[in-house]
């Protein structure tokens, strides 16, 4: 048998819990099982058995052996939890910044920059009504209005959004979600195009705003699960 290390061992006892393996409530191989088993010292699974109950998956009873106490199914649950509330994070964030963005866009898109906006919005509304998914025109239609801002900084800052939105998009490709972005991205396009600042920024801000209610109406929803 191939040695195995710590870490190497440390990482499989955690992933047979993950996987269900060892599933929640049962109880754990004895530390001279495991080391007979994996033909490491006795020590080592010992200090494997710490750093695992210090981790939350697992709990050592005196006298009584050691138990799982992590579930798979609660951890997904609270990753999808966690990603609901990252995403209201990013979309307060983005309901101060985007909608002066969508302002200045108004005021100083070339005309050529406005007709990709309008075309962006229409492309992501033949997407969507063929079921195709939007992820990809979405983000390009809020990364062309940050670009008709000629402004650096809006850049900048957009820019470093970029890898947080494209995760985050996992969460904002419900149906009602898609459908009411496309409608408001139409909407934000023609004010644009009319050269309305007040409006693209009215109409911005409730975009974004839609947003975070549908992600806490989603987040509400899966704690009454």
């Amino acid at each position: 048998m191939t040695k195995i290390d710590y870490h190497q061992l440390l990482e499989e006892f955690e992933e047979k819990i993950k996987q269900q393996e060892w599933v929640k409530g049962s109880k754990l191989p004895t530390i001279i099982e495991l080391a007979k088993k994996y033909h490491v010292s006795v020590s080592t699974v010992r200090e494997i058995y710490r750093a695992m109950e210090s981790k939350g998956y697992i709990t050592i009873q005196q006298g009584r052996g050691t138990f799982v106490t992590f579930s798979a199914i609660n951890h997904s649950e609270d990753v999808e939890k966690s990603s609901f509330l990252e995403l209201l994070r990013i979309t307060e964030f983005r309901t101060i910044i985007e909608p002066a963005f969508a302002a200045m866009a108004a005021r100083e898109a070339y005309n050529n920059e406005i007709n990709l906006i309008v075309e962006s919005a229409e492309i992501m509304k033949n997407m969507a009504l063929n079921n195709e998914v939007t992820t990809s025109e979405d983000l390009r239609f809020h990364r062309l209005i940050v670009e008709a801002t000629h402004n650096k900084y809006a850049l900048k800052v957009y820019g470093d959004l970029q890898e947080d939105l494209k995760r985050m998009r996992a969460y904002t490709r419900r149906p009602h979600m898609v459908e009411r972005a496309v409608q408001y991205h139409q909407m934000i396009a023609k004010a644009i195009s009319n050269r309305n600042p007040n409006e693209a920024r009215m109409l911005m801000e409730s975009h974004l705003q839609s947003n975070s209610e549908l992600a806490m109406y989603e987040l509400k929803d899966s704690n009454s699960l």
